[in-house]
């Protein structure tokens, strides 16, 4: 009998690399948390809480059961954008964003009509709370969200207005990238889009042409009269929730929910995030067909087939924004394009978004 193959160099330095990485990452997140609990510590002893911020997150969910997100601030660490900003008042907002101080252990109440729910706050400032919205008419509900206890002296309650989607009669859900394929970051050039995030602001970044035509087209589907729920799923961290939120809606993009990450250090690599979210969108929704569109400039087409297996039937078209030109004519993504159909799914690689939608008309998914 023969055994397995023997692995090669190249693979064993890999694997080792890769459990080196996860050794480091645990190490890392066991230091971060140790110091977050030990400045809280400190602030329990001696501090009092300034203005709290409470953040609703645009959440979803089913008539039976939904996840309303956020998470709590100290002081006002997230400040709007303005269309006068200059570039160093955008610098000076950035950063902010990101040296937000998050309470933990703080009390949250959601009532949602007659219901009321409440959670804590985790170690980062988030909170989940389940709530069964029941069934209304309305697609976008509002519930009242409201920080009633903390763990310091001082506090002011803190109220916020939540948007919640419940999806009705849909005919497909459009889950969307947003780094290189709504906006453009140029994520493959890291100092140029570090500048680019620090120095812009929602009214100053430019979306790619045609996009918002796009996702219009097949929120409307088919029938033209649809309302179909668009998702946008990224690794961007919730420091830029509000950031984004004001691009998408000052662009005329559709609304929908956000799903980002905590920069918070984690065990499991960043990468994972996005595979998550879209198992936890299917899963929410599953008589419900999808359109993926992300780009080449990371690993989105790969992570998008894999959902497209693992959910054979589900995925009606991926179609990913070819950022340099030149993936749709390398052998790697003819095979990509052979493994799509394999899955029942068509990918295609599109240098505009009109190719998209000539695509999806012809697939009978817009109008």
């Amino acid at each position: 009998m023969h055994g397995p193959p023997e692995e090669s160099a190249d693979t064993r330095a890999a694997r080792f690399r890769q459990r080196a990485w996860a050794s480091g990452l645990r190490w890392l997140a066991q230091l971060e948390l140790r110091f977050d609990r030990v400045f809280w510590w400190l602030r329990r002893r001696l501090g009092r809480l300034g203005p709290l911020q409470l953040v609703a997150f645009r959440s979803f969910g089913t008539a039976e059961r939904a996840l309303l997100r956020g998470r709590v601030l100290e002081a006002s660490a997230l400040e709007r954008s303005l269309p006068e900003d200059s570039r160093w008042r955008n610098v000076r907002r950035m950063l902010r964003r990101f040296n937000s101080r998050e309470l933990p252990a703080a009390r949250v109440r959601a009532r949602l009509g007659e219901r009321v729910v409440e959670g804590t706050t985790d170690d980062e400032g988030y909170f989940e709370l389940a709530i069964a919205p029941a069934d209304g008419e309305q697609r976008w509900r509002e519930p009242e969200l409201e920080v009633v206890a903390a763990p310091l002296r001082g506090l002011v309650p803190v109220r916020a207005m939540g948007e919640l989607l419940v999806p009705g009669a849909a005919e497909l859900g459009l889950v969307s990238d947003i780094d290189d394929t709504v906006l453009q970051t140029h994520v493959t050039q890291k100092l140029k889009m570090i500048w680019i995030t620090l120095s812009g602001s929602a009214f100053t970044r430019m979306p790619f042409e045609g996009t918002a035509e796009l996702y219009r087209a097949l929120v409307a589907g088919a029938s033209g009269q649809a309302e179909n729920p668009v998702f946008y799923v990224s690794k961007s961290p919730w420091n830029l929730y509000d950031f984004l939120i004001d691009f998408l809606e000052h662009h005329g993009l559709p609304r929908g929910p956000l799903l980002l990450r905590d920069i918070g250090l984690r065990e499991a690599p960043p990468l994972d995030h996005k595979s998550a979210a879209l198992r936890e969108l299917l899963e929410t929704y599953p008589a419900l067909p999808f359109v993926l569109v992300g780009d080449s400039g990371e690993r989105d087409a790969e992570i998008y087939l894999e959902t497209a297996s693992r959910y054979p039937g589900r995925v009606r078209a991926i179609y990913i924004r070819d950022l340099d030109g030149t993936r749709a004519t390398r052998p790697q993504s003819a095979e990509l394009v052979a493994r799509a159909r394999a899955c029942g799914t068509e990918l295609l690689w599109v240098a505009h978004a009109r190719q998209a939608l000539e695509h999806a008309r012809s697939l009978g998914l817009a109008r």
